[in-house]
């Protein structure tokens, strides 16, 4: 090989002859930098003299440093190595005499090398020739060795890529590293470090690289990570979590879903047992997951697992702290400037959900509970009352198919149901799996034993809020059965009738006034009364 850039800029003659630095170096890097192209004797001035004003006799002195680099490079095939057209001067250069140009040549042919393990040599061979900076000891613009570092890095990004594909994750993690190190903005090199560091077992390690990259470039260039470095990252150890249960059709709640298309980091849907939180909400997460790519997580708080922890576990850590304050912190450290969706269901106060929000603005949060005495600052609300007399029809008649589409013979049923989406679809699953039974005779097995034909979802979502009322709470539940509709809270048992309201059983109607629901009423004088097994004291 005769011409080495790739470091100190070193000429080897067939003489054996070395050039030296100076002016005729600067004028043969110029040239060297565009192999076979017409360079402008402009431009080698500029080349010969950088940042300074060339002297009077720059051009002269031009000609004399070209005719000095003729006589140590004769050309080979016997005419001249350096030619002259006007004003612009041209480098011949045959394959094989530079380094730059045969590492280029050494990266094409791995990428397009038929077996996958013959990429890494050859790779290894183009970076092999590298002995520093190029052109150096030559003041040469740095932008003009934009291509050359470009082409170093790609030498090394295939060379990681490469090792990965053979399943070297370790060689393919010491590779990557290194560019990373030296191009903290190169994307693409990021995007396989992060599968590197996973195929090698390091899975906290490869979420670590990836916020490191995410960081990095939304502090530098302001943007979130591209779809390689996403595609990474969703890829390590199963990927993307989509915990969203079945979704299922609903009816009447257009302005509610579309409440919750707006775009607020928190919103809370609450209401009375049974009225359909959970559905609406994961019906709109359902409709809202192209927006949230990086997961969707659903999570029950009705029990008592640790939360936290098991979030953690789902978006990847293996190594969880015990300390909860120190999961927490964890957990908005891990989803910072990623875009997730949050369910967070069957909440009972701001202190449990609290600790389990994003910090960032990127994610959205949707909290679904029964209990009206708490709040969230800055969150939007929805109270979610049971359906419309027109919207409950169109539900049972839904899910129950012909014979509850009359809306004569189905008129004491849905007056029963009172609207309630988990009263309407107990009692259709009531009359499905009773094919002979006309409507008449499921209005009639309502008003014997409501308790027998609200089992399924009233009874899951009612009983699960009647566990957790105190001995006086439960008194005042069972005198709902004798009240109005509307009433006055008997003096000395506020504290009780407020406790209801809070849980969703009850409504307010004004001081010391409440409302009740048709269906909460029935349930509460069921001869059959739901006890729950345990309550709270």
């Amino acid at each position: 090989m005769l011409f080495h850039v790739l470091g100190p800029l070193e000429v080897h003659a067939t003489s054996g002859t070395r050039l030296g630095g100076g002016k005729p170096a600067a004028v043969l890097a110029a040239l060297l930098l565009r192999p076979g192209t017409w360079v402008g004797a402009d431009r080698l001035v500029r080349a010969a003299w950088p940042g300074r004003v060339p002297p009077a006799s720059a051009e002269a002195n031009l000609r004399t440093y070209v005719w000095h680099l003729r006589r140590l490079l004769p050309g080979h095939d016997g005419g001249p190595r350096i030619e002259r057209a006007a004003e612009a001067y041209r480098i011949r250069v045959a394959p094989g005499e530079l380094d730059s140009a045969r590492a280029a040549e050494l990266r094409d042919a791995a990428r397009t090398a038929a077996c996958d393990a013959d990429r890494p040599a050859l790779l290894r061979e183009a970076l092999e020739l590298w002995r520093g900076r190029p052109f150096e000891g030559v003041e040469v613009d740095p932008a003009e060795l934009t291509e050359l570092e470009e082409l170093h890095l790609s030498l090394r990004e295939d060379l990681g890529r490469a090792q990965l594909a053979l399943g070297r994750g370790a060689d393919a993690v010491a590779t990557l590293r290194a560019v990373t190190a030296d191009a903290p903005l190169r994307e693409s090199a990021w995007a396989l470090l992060v599968r590197a560091l996973d195929a090698a077992g390091m899975r906290a390690e490869a979420l670590l690289a990836y916020r490191r990259a995410a960081g990095a470039l939304a502090t530098e260039l302001g943007v979130e990570p591209g779809p390689a470095l996403t595609e990474a990252r969703q890829a390590v150890h199963g990927g993307v979590r989509r915990e969203l249960p079945r979704d299922i059709r609903l009816t009447g709640r257009d302005d509610e879903l579309a409440r919750l298309a707006e775009p607020v980091p928190v919103t809370i849907v609450d209401g009375m047992p049974g009225a359909g939180k959970t559905a609406l909400v994961v019906h709109a997460a359902h409709r809202l997951c192209p927006a949230f790519p990086d997961g969707q997580l659903f999570v029950s708080l009705a029990g008592h697992a640790p939360v936290t922890e098991r979030l953690l576990r789902g978006i990847g850590m293996t190594d969880v702290p015990a300390d909860p304050g120190e999961q927490a912190a964890l957990w908005r450290s891990e989803i910072a400037g990623r875009r997730m969706l949050i369910v967070l269901d069957d909440a009972r106060g701001a202190a449990q959900v609290l600790p389990l929000l994003p910090a960032s603005s990127g994610s959205r949060t949707f909290i679904t509970t029964t209990r009206r005495g708490w709040h969230l600052d800055g969150a939007q609300r929805l109270d979610l009352r049971p359906l419309g007399a027109k919207a409950a029809a169109a539900l049972f008649a839904a899910a129950a198919g012909p014979r509850g589409a009359d809306p004569w013979s189905a008129a004491a049923v849905l007056r029963a149901c009172d609207g309630l989406p988990a009263a309407l679809v107990d009692a259709a699953a009531r009359l499905v799996t009773r094919p002979h039974w006309p409507v008449q005779r499921l209005a009639e097995e309502i008003a014997d034993d409501p308790c027998r034909v609200f089992s399924g979802a009233v009874r899951q979502s009612i009983g699960a809020v009647l566990a957790t009322l105190n001995l006086p709470e439960r008194s005042a539940w069972r005198a709902l059965a004798g009240l109005p509709a509307e009433f006055r809270a008997p003096a000395g048992s506020r504290a009780a009738w407020e406790a209801l309201a809070d849980r969703g059983l009850l409504e307010s109607a004004g001081p010391d006034r409440y409302r009740s629901h048709a269906l909460v009423r029935h349930v509460a004088g069921c001869r059959r009364a739901w006890t729950p097994r345990r309550a709270a004291r």
